[in-house]
């Protein structure tokens, strides 16, 4: 066993060399390096973007720039991503909407698998369905779920946008309660915390970047997270499957890459974000964001997308939804 163990250490150091030296062979990089961010300035996935190009360049030796590219919820950054020339000066940010656009959106071009290179997952989020803390429906979920079965179609629930990943969430625990709610969309998820705080909706189902402040500050009770275990920075918070839904679906960020380019290039990526968002700096960063740092490598991110894809794939074949 002992012997295993120094086996083990030598070929991991000199895996590390030999990459560290086909870097090096392949001359990079040598400028900086550009990060595509698929939404606006100011969004959560701009400032994951920023963060994570902010504490990766030290590693990776040389800038990393933002640059945005909003339009077709993500549609337009993920498109110049994956057209971008594979040489390991252009990267990306891609969160769950790269996974469903192939479903939902007519002319897209790219699939998860097919035109990216997943580099490294920064982190993931629970999405909670949340209530007005000392409202009618601040009571348990199960009470809630038996109270919308009693009275169908009554509860308004917002969601941020068409077919997100908060909506898939608001899916299948609709499939999973046995109940219907009355979905109502606004432009984003920031749109809302006012509505449910005016009184216009009964709940809303969210990343934890737009509830954490509202639920540390006593306005808002969250009956339940879509994480598979409770989340570290919210322990009190129970999820939904513990409480008999299995509804397992956080929000995640992945950096990514065109298809084709090097292995080499994006294993020395990896390992370049791994120190970055193993850093402590990071993860207060990550957590005032409503996120948990999370870094995971390329083939992990891969298996946790095509997760999230066979989810995806459920709600749209009971939707019978279609690209439009």
């Amino acid at each position: 066993m002992r012997l295993k163990m120094v086996f083990l250490v030598v070929f991991v150091i000199g895996w590390g060399c030999i990459t560290g030296k086909l870097v090096e062979a392949l001359d990079y990089p040598t400028r900086e390096i550009e990060f595509i961010a698929a939404f606006a300035p100011g969004s959560n996935t701009d400032n994951f973007a920023r963060l994570a190009a902010k504490f990766g360049e030290k590693y990776v030796g040389k800038p990393i720039v933002v640059v945005n590219k909003p339009g077709g919820g993500g549609a337009r950054g993920f498109t110049a991503l994956a057209t971008a020339k594979p040489d390991g000066y252009t990267i990306g940010l891609l969160s769950q909407s790269v996974i469903a656009h192939p479903y939902l959106l007519k002319g897209i071009t790219f699939h998860y698998k097919k035109s990216f290179k997943m580099v490294a997952q920064i982190d993931y989020s629970a999405q909670g369905l949340c209530v007005k803390k000392g409202g009618q429906w601040d009571i348990p979920l199960q009470e809630f779920v038996k109270k919308a079965k009693e009275k169908p179609g009554t509860i308004k629930v917002g969601i941020g946008g068409t077919w997100t990943a908060q909506d898939f969430v608001r899916a299948i625990f609709e499939e999973e309660a046995g109940i219907q709610l009355i979905n109502v969309r606004f432009p984003g998820a920031a749109e809302t915390v006012p509505n449910l705080l005016g009184g216009h909706i009964d709940c809303f189902i969210g990343p934890a970047s737009e509830w954490s402040h509202l639920y540390k500050g006593g306005k808002v009770t969250v009956l339940a997270v879509s994480n598979e275990t409770r989340d570290p920075r919210f322990p009190e918070l129970p999820t939904f499957k513990e409480q008999g839904y299995d509804v397992v679906l956080p929000s995640y960020h992945w950096i990514g890459a065109p298809a084709g380019t090097s292995d080499v290039i994006i294993n020395f990526l990896a390992e370049a974000f791994k120190k970055a968002f193993a850093e402590p700096d990071f993860k207060k960063a990550a957590d005032n964001l409503g996120a948990t740092a999370a870094w995971a490598g390329p083939e992990d991110c891969l298996k946790t997308m095509e997760k999230i894809d066979q989810i995806y794939l459920r709600v749209v074949k009971k939707y019978d939804l279609k690209p439009e």
